[in-house]
């Protein structure tokens, strides 16, 4: 029985970006300053996930700073983003303690 893999999602085919409906997408706050987080695959099946400082405390500029970072990271780091189309649903127990 053959096994079907999905394949990674670059940036150019997950138009529109997944935070077209999550703006906050990829993005957490840890004490003042803005952190993306996204999964990358390598060569021979490797996966791997990156975690960086965006250095600023203002959310809109840390959008722009994740926005600029997705686009140059493949071509920079040879490999290819794994982007989710849609953004995970938020636990109801945690939005009902207002997280």
């Amino acid at each position: 029985m053959e096994v079907q893999r999905s394949e990674p999602v670059s940036v150019a085919a997950s138009c529109p970006e997944p935070w077209a409906r999550d703006p906050d997408h990829h993005l957490w706050q840890n004490g003042r300053l803005w952190w993306v987080a996204f999964t990358i695959h390598l060569a021979g099946a490797q996966v791997e996930r990156v975690r960086r400082s965006l250095g600023t405390d203002d959310l809109e500029l840390a959008r722009t700073r994740r926005d600029a970072l997705l686009a140059r990271y493949p071509e920079e780091r040879g490999c290819t983003l794994s982007l989710r189309r849609n953004p995970r649903p938020r636990n109801p127990v945690s939005s009902l303690r207002g997280g």
